[in-house]
């Protein structure tokens, strides 16, 4: 059996004998070793096939205004200011999907250095909202609690983190909407809690599990509510990859057509903020 077993086909399985002896527990390891590549094969599979398919829309894009442009785009200036719109934001497409592709695969090698230290939360927080507010004109961006609190952490992942939350929230966030950032300090619990709340289109109950499954999205029907809506489908698995080497724990809670509220229970450093200036000195 273990000879047949091929890449190609990896749902064979070693019949395990009834008599509980050595060689029973040999085939029960195998077995549980083969469920594992099994999944592993598949999900590097789909994997390829999501990242080729997000890879061949922009790519189609950027061909056709080439053609276009070499038919008439040096005649038309209009078709000249298109074209070359047009395939700018492709490439700027393609160029951010690469960087999160080449992200996940470090993280998944185990490859992606983080460099911790002790931090103020509220800081990067400040920063990561005024950052934000540059960019989200038509959303109304605030900070409505944001207490003093150190983290042991990589200063430029929780950055990331808190843009793709962020992002995410005015993506899916009518124009004219609300962005919230609430950073609690909950020394009782030893943490953090920061939110990130909007009033926008929401999740459906359903689709809760599944966000953070990389290229994973809602159902397209209802993200029409908010507009034409980009993306990758990557950034929250980022960020959920970001939290876990931080041990920070997400919950979700959302409603369609009413919001969406993320909520990160960050753990504050062991060093209390006295303590860390001592031993700084």
């Amino acid at each position: 059996t273990a000879r047949k077993i091929e890449v190609e086909r990896m749902d064979k399985r070693i019949e395990v004998p009834p008599a509980q002896d050595e060689l029973s527990e040999l085939a029960l390891t195998f077995n549980h070793m083969l469920d594992r590549l099994e999944r592993g094969f598949n999900q590097q599979q789909r994997f390829v096939s999501d990242a080729s398919h997000e890879l061949r829309t922009p790519v189609t894009v950027i061909l056709g205004y080439s053609d276009l442009l070499a038919r008439w785009g040096r005649s038309d200036a209009k078709i000249l200011e298109e074209g070359i719109t047009s395939i700018r934001s492709e490439a700027e497409d393609m160029q951010d999907l690469i960087e999160k592709l080449l992200f996940l695969a470090r993280a998944d090698q185990k490859r992606q250095i983080l460099h911790k230290d002790f931090v103020h939360l509220d800081e990067l927080v400040d920063d990561a909202v005024r950052k934000m507010k540059l960019v989200a004109k038509e959303h109304t961006v605030q900070i409505a609690v944001n207490e003093p609190g150190i983290i042991y952490a990589d200063p430029a992942t929780m950055r990331q983190m808190m843009r793709i939350f962020l992002e995410n929230a005015v993506k899916y966030t009518p124009a004219g909407g609300h962005i919230a950032v609430s950073s609690r300090r909950l020394p009782e619990k030893g943490c953090m809690e920061l939110t990130f709340a909007d009033d926008g289109i929401g999740i459906a109950q359903e689709d809760k599990d599944k966000i953070f499954e990389r290229f994973y999205r809602a159902d397209s029907a209802r993200t029409k509510k908010a507009g034409s809506i980009g993306g990758t489908g990557l950034g929250l698995s980022i960020a959920s990859w970001i939290a876990e080497q931080h041990e920070i724990e997400i919950a979700v809670e959302s409603e369609l057509d009413k919001g969406t509220k993320f909520i990160l229970t960050i753990p504050l450093a062991e060093d209390d903020e006295s303590d860390t200036s001592d031993k700084e000195g």
